[in-house]
């Protein structure tokens, strides 16, 4: 499933405001497939509502992270959604940057798609709108994955007049073009064709003057000594913070008692950039005294990159060594606590933690918006380490209420694992799923000689513009 990565990403307490999770309105807001069906059989007019609140009104728990651009698109071509709402709100909401920026996107998916109607308004929106450099990325995306449709310089052909004639002074349109990457098309094609697309390209705004002249090149790289090369002390006072983790893994093997006294006082020094890197090299050697400066340094108000630090740590113990910690931290109040408790679980658990994740999964539940979605994914990933004891009912509802569509195949690989029923109910709503690693995992998992699964299944293997991963896991046998 791949490594989480949400140790300290995303604070509870201002999760976004949903339908409840059996209303369509809510099940569309969380990306599940039961929303999709529920949408193809609906009333036009009430789906194409609902759809569009969805859009206007971003749902998602971690815009980073949670996809909906192609389950939106799909959706409003599968369900006939016109693009007359999408361009009244570019014409008139364009200081709402995440909602334009999601409706770009959504109109772009259309477009690749081949949707004539999103393919115009996107190029009449390079015309006049604020993020014209973002449309025209849309409107070529995914292009090289597609053998029909149209070529892509034929859907941008003309883009360049419309830009020149915009900007209309040669100040202006280098002041237009000077973030756009000139190795990129259109650029390259556009920068052939149109000599002033190609002045602007080539003008050099920290040179001064009026006169293009050559983009200066990459800096050259400062050769690093190598960690292997420098003594404990001398890799504790490295100040790159973004060495840590590499740090951390030569550190891990520096067992000697000088050097663990160096790190057990790097561990405990916050002035220090290398802070974390001891932490974690402490935890990967298995060292006891690594409980005490997490207990000290765990709670809600400590926040900042060590908190992540601190998780990795624990999760490398053995369990023997944090198994109490993690059952004493899974009852916390503190939500810092339940995170690195359900962590611990979700690396290490063993038949006698099963009870302990499930209470404490249940507990999550009824905090219902306001609980942390990430001890939530951690829970059922413990859960799923032991087939054998399922089915648990609670990561069926976790299923249902989960507002984090991303980790949600966290629950959804649980529920593969551990419940039978699986592969003849959940895994074919799945299918439709907003997270295509959910689709890839539903695909591979599904019953298929369920008429309805087997001509879904067809569909995504056939479909050019969905993600390899879900093409390949619905082509197999």
């Amino acid at each position: 499933m791949g490594r989480r990565t949400w140790h300290d990403r995303r604070v509870p307490g201002n999760p976004p405001p949903l339908a409840g999770p059996t209303e369509p309105l809510g099940k569309l807001q969380r990306g599940l497939g039961a929303g999709y069906l529920w949408a193809l059989d609906a009333d036009r007019s009430v789906a194409h509502a609902l759809l569009l609140h969805c859009i206007f009104n971003d749902p998602r728990w971690d815009r980073q992270l949670d996809a909906r651009v192609e389950y939106y698109a799909t959706l409003a071509l599968d369900i006939g959604l016109g693009v007359v709402a999408l361009e009244r709100f570019l014409r008139f909401g364009d200081d709402d940057v995440e909602t334009t920026q999601d409706v770009l996107a959504v109109l772009g998916r259309m477009a690749i798609r081949g949707h004539a109607e999103a393919r115009t308004v996107l190029r009449d929106y390079v015309a006049r709108g604020r993020f014209w450099e973002r449309a025209i990325e849309l409107l070529i995306d995914d292009y090289d994955a597609l053998r029909a449709g149209v070529p892509w310089p034929e859907v941008v052909a003309g883009l360049d007049a419309v830009l020149v004639e915009r900007f209309a002074s040669e100040s202006a349109l280098a002041e237009a073009l000077a973030g756009v990457d000139a190795s990129t098309r259109p650029w390259t094609l556009w920068s052939v064709e149109n000599p002033k697309i190609a002045w602007a390209l080539s003008f050099d705004h920290g040179a001064g003057g009026d006169e293009p002249v050559p983009k200066r090149g990459p800096r050259p790289r400062r050769v690093q000594a190598k960690p292997r090369e420098l003594s404990t002390a001398e890799l504790l006072a490295i100040t790159e913070d973004s060495r840590w983790t590499q740090i951390a893994e030569e550190l891990q093997s520096r067992t000697s008692g000088d050097d663990v006294q160096r790190l057990l006082a790097a561990a405990n020094d916050p002035e220090l950039p290398m802070r974390r890197a001891a932490i974690l090299a402490l935890g990967r050697q298995g060292r006891r005294e690594l409980l005490e400066i997490a207990q000290a340094n765990t709670s809600s108000a400590e926040r900042g990159t060590l908190q992540g630090a601190i998780a990795l740590a624990l999760e490398a113990m053995p369990p023997e060594q944090t198994r109490s910690l993690a059952h004493d931290w899974l009852t916390s109040p503190d939500w810092a606590r339940r995170r690195k408790a359900a962590g611990i679980l979700a690396t290490w658990a063993e038949g006698d933690d099963l009870e302990h994740a499930r209470h404490a999964l249940a507990r999550e539940l009824e905090l219902g918006l306001d609980g942390d979605m990430y001890v939530v994914c951690s829970l059922a990933e413990a859960l799923g380490r032991y087939p054998g004891h399922g089915p648990f009912d609670e990561l069926s509802r976790a299923y249902d209420e989960i507002p984090y569509s991303y980790g949600r195949r966290f629950v959804v690989s649980a529920l593969a694992h551990t419940d039978p029923t699986f592969a003849g109910d959940v895994a074919v709503d799945c299918l439709w799923d907003c997270e295509p690693e959910t689709r890839s995992l539903a695909a591979a998992h599904v019953d298929r000689r369920i008429r309805l699964a087997g001509q879904r299944l067809d569909e995504l293997a056939a479909d050019e513009a969905q993600a390899p991963s879900v093409r390949r896991s619905a082509a197999m046998e």
